[in-house]
């Protein structure tokens, strides 16, 4: 299994020693995946940490965001349930531990989820709760899906919802599924695009951020994956 990330310790994405951020920031979790056409098995699963705060709205600018995220794509020896149960053991930990958990149409993901590994207790809490998300467990997160809980009418593309949020977005919005013939650095940056984009508007929504102009999320991705981004075979931007 690749992962790309930023954090310091991938699996344990709540603790001390993280880059971007430090320890006990609250933080708002968004989750997704694609799946790919021909065999109902994810391509990608992705998660993109945004630090909050309790009592107050962050504006947010359009030239730097500090974000945690991780990628995780499939290796050819990967056996086919292998990301489901990565992604499973990160649900646990944002359930848990986030103060927000959002996630674009979720439920489909979580239900194919559900086909593709055994014992998946992350999956199986998150679905259970997500089927209710106004009635927040007692230290569970609280549960958003972006394509029906916000301000703008659902159920919603993620695109169109987008383009509601001033969000500028090229790529990663118009489709779940990758086309297949793409390298790991597209797929990587289609995925924090798209899982990126559902932090945002999740944040918005709940009313921790806010932006006065439009927002290019796609160099949002750019600033801050750019290195990760060009290990995996993408040129670098030209400063």
């Amino acid at each position: 299994m690749r992962s790309t990330t930023n954090l310091a310790w991938p699996t344990v994405p709540f603790g001390a020693g993280q880059r971007p951020f430090g320890k006990d920031r609250p933080m708002l979790a968004a989750v997704g995946l694609a799946w790919s056409d021909y065999v109902p098995r994810p391509t990608w699963g992705c998660t993109v940490y945004l630090t909050v705060e309790s009592t107050r709205t962050l504006v947010l600018d359009d030239h730097q965001l500090n974000f945690g995220y991780q990628v995780l794509t499939p290796d050819p020896g990967d056996g086919p349930g292998a990301l489901a149960e990565r992604m499973d053991h990160l649900l646990v930990a944002c359930r848990r531990q986030a103060k927000f958990l959002a996630g674009h149409d979720f439920v489909v993901d979580l239900q194919r989820l559900a086909t593709v590994g055994g014992r998946l207790r992350g999956v199986d809490g998150v679905r259970q709760q997500w089927t209710d998300r106004a009635d927040k467990g007692r230290g569970m997160a609280r549960m958003i899906d972006t394509a029906h809980d916000g301000d703008f009418p659902g159920p919603a593309a993620l695109a169109a919802v987008c383009e509601h949020a001033d969000l500028k977005v090229a790529v990663g919005v118009h489709a779940d599924a990758d086309p297949g013939n793409d390298g790991v650095a597209a797929t990587v940056r289609r995925a924090l695009t798209r899982i990126l984009a559902v932090a945002l508007i999740a944040a918005r929504s709940t009313g921790r951020y806010r932006w006065a102009s439009p927002i290019d999320v796609d160099q949002l991705v750019t600033d801050a994956a750019w290195d990760r981004l060009a290990e995996l075979g993408e040129s670098p931007p030209v400063s």
